[in-house]
């Protein structure tokens, strides 16, 4: 359409009469002599170069005959002309920067894989978004903290322009587009941990999302799933970088091999920065984990890290286990925060305990369970086992779900369990996260 209005205007005149370029391009350019206007007008006469090829080309496939042709067979009066030479000039200058511009803002990536050394700031500025903004598109809540080979969200800035708003979904379903969040009706019948499990969500991420405190929905609610979630339902949510040869040998028995060192971070306390070390995806669930409590309890205080393993695993005094970076001791959250916590670990009761917190905290572990190297085993007191099954139930996880999970309340001799019993952990959850899928080297 450009070039067609321009071979319009050169009707019109404008072409000198020795070369058929447009004069336009240099004419309409004159004036002080600038470095900046040189370079405007060497781009103006190269888009009138490729203009004029362009035109003549176009007649000659029509049998017309060129622009020089046209040139004598028309006689233009001196006004005509000068508003030709003009237009002519500022169309065929401003293809240049239209064209230019249109690159500029050629669709990007909606997904950035994180590289050593990147920070979030960087992918901000390089995406033309800020901080806040991916942090809030990927569930960081505060946490600027990100890992090499994690996959974010990037469809804002420029991109999130062109991002379409989700359309009134039908009930039990949702409509959204691959880089929006989508929009989920809610059906007769449905639950939210259904829902949650349906778009491969946390119950947390999908009550944080909605503002949603305890399990209550109704028939016609519109609920956003979160876009850590996954696009489309029953398909599970992009999991962690999976590394393997990191973990080596068994835990009780191994080693850890070019592991990441969990990052100092306002939501947590690292009790040992020394014993940080761990599995990639160990760290990324970890921090997953911790951040979808903060979004859903922004006021909660720091949770206490106890040990991981050292940097190249082995035997870590104080445990048994904890040699192949696949083991974290995370602290609990309470009601008020004990004097020495997040310094020491405190013990947990039924008077102390944040159990809606600590339940959150569990339950995005939990989430990770069919994901590559999700979560294998949490130790747990048997006492604390019970305040969190008692508020699972009373907000709405069914007992079948709940049995799979607990011991309680069959007794501490149950096996077949995801938490089980341990002595000596009634002030912090151990966590044991599986090997990465096919790795015969980890056990």
């Amino acid at each position: 359409m450009v070039i067609g209005d321009a071979a319009t205007r050169a009707r019109g005149g404008g072409l000198d009469p020795g070369t058929g370029r447009p004069r336009a391009a240099a004419w309409a350019l004159q004036g002080p002599s600038t470095a900046g206007a040189a370079g405007v007008a060497r781009e103006g006469t190269d888009a009138a170069d490729a203009a004029v090829e362009a035109v003549e080309a176009l007649r000659r496939e029509d049998g017309r005959p060129g622009l020089a042709g046209a040139r004598a067979a028309r006689s233009v009066g001196p006004a005509r002309r000068a508003i030709g030479l003009v237009t002519l000039a500022l169309t065929l200058v401003g293809l240049t920067f239209v064209s230019r511009s249109a690159a500029a803002e050629a669709p990007r990536e909606a997904v950035h894989v994180v590289a050593a050394g990147e920070t979030l700031g960087k992918i901000a500025r390089q995406r033309g978004c800020s901080v806040a903004e991916l942090q809030r598109r990927n569930g960081l809540g505060r946490s600027t903290v990100i890992l090499r080979g994690q996959r974010l969200d990037v469809a804002c800035g420029a991109a999130a322009k062109d991002t379409p708003v989700p359309k009134d979904s039908k009930d039990g379903k949702a409509e959204a587009s691959p880089a929006a969040e989508a929009r989920h009706r809610v059906a007769k019948g449905e639950s939210l941990s259904r829902i949650a499990a349906r778009y491969g969500c946390s119950l947390v991420e999908l009550r944080a999302r909605n503002g949603i405190k305890g399990s209550t929905i109704h028939p016609g609610m519109e609920l956003w799933i979160p876009a850590s979630a996954s696009r489309r339902p029953g398909v599970a949510k992009p999991s962690a970088p999976v590394i393997k040869g990191q973990s080596v040998g068994k835990p009780h028995r191994g080693k850890l091999v070019k592991g990441t060192q969990l990052p100092t971070d306002r939501a947590y306390y690292i009790r040992r920065k020394a014993r940080a070390w761990g599995a990639d995806h160990v760290i990324h669930y970890t921090l997953a984990a911790i951040n979808a409590v903060r979004r859903l309890y922004p006021k909660l205080h720091r949770l206490a890290i106890g040990d991981l393993s050292h940097e190249a695993g082995g035997a870590l005094s104080g445990h048994r286990s904890h040699q192949s970076g696949r083991d974290v001791d995370l602290g609990l959250f309470y009601r008020a925060r004990p004097s020495a916590y997040p310094k020491e670990f405190a013990p947990g009761s039924a008077r102390n305990l944040h159990v809606a917190a600590t339940w959150a905290l569990v339950e995005a572990i939990l989430a990770t369970q069919k994901l590559p190297g999700g979560v294998e085993h949490i130790f747990l007191d048997y006492e604390l086992q019970a305040l969190l099954y008692k508020y699972a139930r009373e907000h709405g996880v069914a007992r079948t779900t709940l049995g799979d999970l607990f011991q309680y309340p069959h007794g501490k001799s149950k096996g077949g369990t995801l938490i089980q019993h341990v002595p000596a952990h009634h002030d912090h959850l151990h966590v044991r996260f599986r090997c990465p899928p096919a790795d015969s080297k980890c056990e």
